[in-house]
């Protein structure tokens, strides 16, 4: 299996946020024929694991296959912030976007059964709540 790790960061001040970092990993051949499994959503280094029923903190979710229609609560963060969307597609196109938001403490939001995805950025895990 091969493993691409990349570190972006900003110019390093006081008030930088920290790093991100993102993990990329590829499956070889004698990885599929040995029946490794296949990663769905990448994860943050400090992720936190996501509530039964719930959402981990940082991906693009399906709704409908990674996660259920509902409303979820997060405990957001207490300095820079963090990102959330609900989409209509997934092509990343600004007119996918439902909603969104950016928050820097808890936050609410209703997923609709007709979403395709929900997005989420530098979050702690969602718990369903309804």
């Amino acid at each position: 299996m091969g493993v691409l790790i990349g570190i972006v960061g900003s110019g390093g001040g006081k008030d930088s946020p920290s790093a991100t970092v993102t993990v990329t990993a590829t499956a070889t051949g004698a990885d599929v024929q040995a029946g490794a499994a296949s990663p769905s959503a990448t994860a943050g280094p400090q992720q936190e694991a996501a509530p039964k029923g719930g959402i981990p903190g940082d991906g693009t979710f399906l709704v409908g296959k990674d996660i259920q229609a509902g409303t979820y609560r997060s405990e957001g963060k207490n300095t820079y912030g963090y990102y959330w969307a609900r989409l209509s597609d997934t092509t990343g196109k600004g007119s996918a976007i439902i909603a969104n938001g950016n928050a820097q403490g808890p936050a609410i939001v209703k997923i609709a059964a007709a979403d395709k995805a929900f997005q989420t950025t530098d979050c702690k895990p969602w718990k369903k709540i309804g």
